[in-house]
Formats: C-alpha cells, sequence, structure tokens
C-alpha cells in the first residue's frame, strides 16, 4: 500500500510500526481519527482544568502522542531519532528541544505571560519540533487545547470539512506556522482568534 502525503502532512514511508491492517489511506485515516478522539475524550472532556495532571513534562507531553495513536502505531509516544522530514528539528535533536520548550513554556507561566500568546507559542514549538514520526499537527493542536483547557480559554475549533481544510485551512495555517518561524506571530494568533469556539 502506498500512504502518500497530502499538502503540509509528514510522509509516510516506513509502515512497519502498523499495528492494524488497512486497505487504503482512507481507512488508516480513519482508524487514526477514532484513536484521536478517544484522546480528546481523556484530556478534554473528562479531565477537569484543576487536575492534577501536568501535561508539560517531557514525558507526559510523549504520553498525549502515545494515547493519540498508540492504538495504530507501535511508535506513538516515542520521540524520533531520524531526520529527512518535510518539517522539524534533526532527529538528533528532538529530545533537547522538548526539553527546551518545557523550560521555556514554565518560564512563560512564571512570567505571566498571556495566556493567548502563551498557547500560540506553544502551538508553534510543537509542531516546529515535529518529534514524532507523525501526527505532529493533530498532536500539537490536541497539547494546545488541552493548555488552553485548563485555562479556561475557549478551544480551537479546527474544521473538519476536508474540502474547506484543503481548499482554504490547510495553506493560511501552513503560511501562519511558516511566518511564527520567522517569529512573526500574528497570523497563527488570527488563526487561533478566529478558530476558538465561542
Amino acid at each position: 500500500m502506498t500512504v502518500s502525503p497530502g499538502e503540509g502532512e509528514t510522509p509516510i514511508d516506513d509502515l512497519s510500526g502498523l499495528l492494524v491492517k488497512v486497505k487504503n489511506r482512507q481507512e488508516l485515516s480513519d482508524l487514526e481519527n477514532k484513536n484521536n478522539y478517544k484522546a480528546y475524550t481523556k484530556y478534554i472532556l473528562f479531565m477537569k482544568p484543576a487536575s492534577k495532571f501536568n501535561p508539560f513534562t517531557h514525558e507526559s507531553l510523549c504520553q498525549i502522542h502515545k494515547d493519540m495513536f498508540g492504538e495504530v502505531w507501535d511508535w506513538a509516544g516515542i520521540p524520533r531519532k531520524t531526520g529527512g522530514k518535510n518539517i522539524g528539528v534533526d532527529g538528533a535533536k528532538v529530545g533537547y528541544e522538548i526539553n527546551r520548550l518545557v523550560f521555556d513554556f514554565h518560564q512563560w507561566e512564571k512570567k505571566k505571560t498571556p495566556f493567548s500568546e502563551a498557547g500560540v507559542k506553544l502551538h508553534h514549538r510543537l509542531v516546529w519540533i515535529h518529534p514524532f514520526e507523525n501526527g505532529n499537527g493533530r498532536w500539537g493542536r490536541l497539547v494546545t487545547n488541552i493548555y488552553l483547557h485548563r485555562k479556561g480559554l475557549p478551544l480551537l475549533n479546527w474544521p473538519q470539512d476536508e474540502k474547506l481544510i484543503k481548499a482554504t485551512f490547510k495553506p493560511q495555517y501552513i503560511s501562519a506556522l511558516k511566518s511564527a518561524d520567522r517569529c512573526d506571530f500574528l497570523p497563527l494568533m488570527k488563526i487561533h482568534q478566529k478558530d476558538s469556539t465561542q
């Protein structure tokens, strides 16, 4: 089976870690989405903002990814050691960059960085590091929503319509992430504001 990437997606060139049998990309996406929803239910619907669970440690960030993809892929929650992705830091630097983000995040908390600004910076850095073999965008968005949920803020409401995503949302989103790579967070901030549920 060939699993070719869409625009802005990490290519899946090694299916050896697949735990389920699938016939095509759509079946794989459906199984991943089902697993993702279970994680969303665990961390957003069932977990109170005041929970003692701290999602902003190296271990917890990996556990969230495992909860999202562990029923489909055996590498879920395990930081990659390889490079060659179309985005992300070198595989040898993944652990360092996750730890640096955790440190920076706690500095934002200590300095009382506005929640909206911290959420955008967190979102960008998670995707920029791209620590896992796949599923990094979905993982980054769920972790961002966990942060917003814990702060009692509206969650980001990502489009569900595939045509809308491909035609307008994804190009804007990728462009906003690239702007954030250059320390221009305004486009990503606008997406956060636009796509927050009321």
